[in-house]
């Protein structure tokens, strides 16, 4: 049984009070299971936070949501991909193959803000070449369009009336700011990651 890590730490967090993204990180991760042995925020920006493999790459891109909408904060992530051989109170306590691929992707990120390290050399190899591309659109939503795209994932069962209350904009211009933002070809990825993980 495989599980994922998602190592990060928070880019230019001494230009905002700690309190806007921590917020925003422990909303989101909360959703997920208990703090420390699902997830951490540690080392004052650092975190960590298991989850499920076919989950994880969504997850990644709902921080990146979660966190741009507050500029200029930004993320970077290693998806590690594994076993985990030793559980403990704490999730960075923890220990096996996902958290070494983990710690060991994040580690050798340089200038990208995300990729992913598995067992499967190949696997990696496509995912990562899918991220480089959606970074180059990622890394370019305004604060406006993180909400968005945030609001749009964690609500895709609402009806479209819904999501336009919620969002206090028209469907239309819904519409526009997802396109904008390449929401439906980076959701396609999503779904390309989900599907390799299942044919592991």
């Amino acid at each position: 049984m495989f599980t994922s890590v998602i190592t990060g730490d928070i880019i230019n967090s001494r230009k905002l009070t700690n309190a806007v993204w921590q917020s925003a990180l422990k909303g989101l991760f909360s959703q997920f299971g208990e703090e420390p042995g699902v997830w951490e925020i540690y080392r004052g920006d650092s975190f960590q936070i298991e989850i499920e493999p076919e989950e994880a790459l969504k997850l990644a891109i709902l921080i990146k949501a979660a966190i741009r909408q507050h500029k200029p904060l930004d993320v970077r992530m290693g998806i590690g991909i594994g076993s985990k051989d030793h559980s403990t109170d704490k999730v960075t306590q923890s220990t096996g193959s996902a958290f070494i691929h983990s710690g060991e992707c994040f580690e050798q990120l340089e200038k990208k803000t995300l990729a992913v390290r598995s067992l499967w050399p190949q696997f990696d190899k496509e995912v990562n070449l899918y991220l480089a591309l959606a970074l180059l659109t990622i890394n370019r939503w305004s604060e406006k369009a993180s909400a968005l795209i945030k609001l749009v994932i964690e609500n895709e069962d609402v009806t479209q009336t819904e999501l336009e209350e919620m969002a206090g904009k028209s469907q239309a211009t819904i519409s526009e700011n997802l396109t904008r933002a390449g929401f439906k070809e980076i959701m396609q990825m999503e779904k390309r990651y989900r599907e390799l993980i299942r044919n592991l």
